[in-house]
């Protein structure tokens, strides 16, 4: 790692890797369930400490045991995290987390626990990791705010659920395809915001 990598490498989750707009990674539940800020608050709690917790603990796995029974070690260490998370989000908003489906269960499967460990996280020290994991999962969770926030003005004409006048709605941005285009379109423009401070290099 080169003097300059090192400054900047916290970032890369945050910015030139974000997983969302950049990476292209755990995209499904954005554009299913970010179509409100509050949905979106639901699935960052959700998300934020699955990952978080799951990584923490996995870091404590001894690399020398085969790695596809890591992968089903990680898998597992999600599932009994995801639990008290759960019950965590249903005590908050029970209708918000019923309204999430599938898509939280399957928090536990995301790239960052079971590809991006392997690959980036557990390769390095631990206080080095943990500052690296916080800023991945603050990427993604900008970019589910950033998406939410367009989603439900352009949708609903409201913002955190006050209505705000907005002469014209379109409620296909509530839906996945709307989703998919909004997000598709925030992406090309980061990248490209990106491309422009950092010269579209890799360090």
């Amino acid at each position: 790692m080169t003097k300059k990598s090192g400054k900047s490498g916290f970032l890369d989750g945050l910015l030139r890797k974000n997983t969302v707009f950049v990476s292209g990674l755990v995209i499904a539940p954005v554009v299913v369930v970010a179509n409100t800020l509050s949905r979106a608050l639901t699935l960052i709690i959700a998300f934020s400490l699955i990952t978080f917790v799951t990584l923490m603990v996995s870091s404590f796995i001894p690399r020398k045991i085969v790695y596809s029974i890591r992968i089903i070690l990680y898998s597992l260490i999600g599932s009994l995290v995801y639990i008290p998370v759960a019950m965590l989000l249903s005590e908050r908003n029970s209708s918000e987390t019923a309204g999430i489906g599938i898509f939280l269960p399957l928090l536990i499967t995301n790239s960052l626990i079971i590809s991006q460990s392997e690959l980036r996280f557990l390769k390095k020290e631990k206080g080095i990791m943990l500052f690296d994991v916080i800023f991945y999962i603050l990427g993604f969770d900008a970019a589910v705010l950033i998406i939410a926030f367009f989603r439900e003005i352009l949708a609903y004409g409201q913002l955190g659920g006050n209505i705000i006048g907005v002469p014209l709605t379109f409620y296909a941005f509530a839906l996945p395809f709307g989703g998919f285009l909004l997000l598709g379109f925030v992406s090309a423009l980061f990248r490209r915001i990106m491309s422009m401070i950092y010269g579209g290099k890799e360090e």
